[in-house]
């Protein structure tokens, strides 16, 4: 990819901290209890906590970025998506409603200024980036810079 445009964060809101903690300690207080009298299962249990917040880690997006040619979306660790102007139809702020009942690949960390990415063909992506206004704008102005010389 060419230069780097702009770099934003995802919104995490309150509710998805909340699941997250809460899918962790379903499996590590049972560790804790299983610990005294049942070591290995303890062990088994403490396991899978560490499997789920390995595996919520690597998919969980990190940060929105947006180049000159293309736009990246980086998960956790070396694992990223990358998606080239070139194959995009729009990029548009999406309403709370729209947020909740979309048709796509979701990344959405936060209902607060959804970004739908619209490719030409296969399935919209989603996102919440902290400053989705912003981002918004930078990522419309970088695609028609794209398309118009290229």
């Amino acid at each position: 990819m060419k230069s780097l445009v702009y770099q934003d964060t995802p919104r995490y809101d309150l509710w998805l901290k909340l699941i997250i903690a809460a899918v962790l300690l379903a499996t590590f207080i049972p560790g804790l209890l299983l610990l005294p009298d049942e070591p290995d299962e303890a062990l088994a249990m403490f396991g899978v906590t560490l499997f789920v917040s390995l595996l919520l880690k690597a998919v969980l997006p990190r940060r929105f970025q947006i180049f000159e040619d293309g736009l990246r979306i980086v998960l956790g660790g070396p694992f990223g998506i990358n998606l080239p102007f070139a194959k995009l139809k729009k990029i548009r702020l999406v309403s709370q409603r729209e947020a909740v009942f979309h048709w796509g690949v979701s990344f959405i960390t936060s209902y607060r200024g959804v970004v739908e990415i619209a490719p030409k063909k296969g399935m919209a992506i989603f996102i919440a980036p902290s400053d989705s206004e912003r981002f918004l704008e930078l990522a419309n102005q970088a695609l028609q810079n794209a398309l118009k010389s290229g």
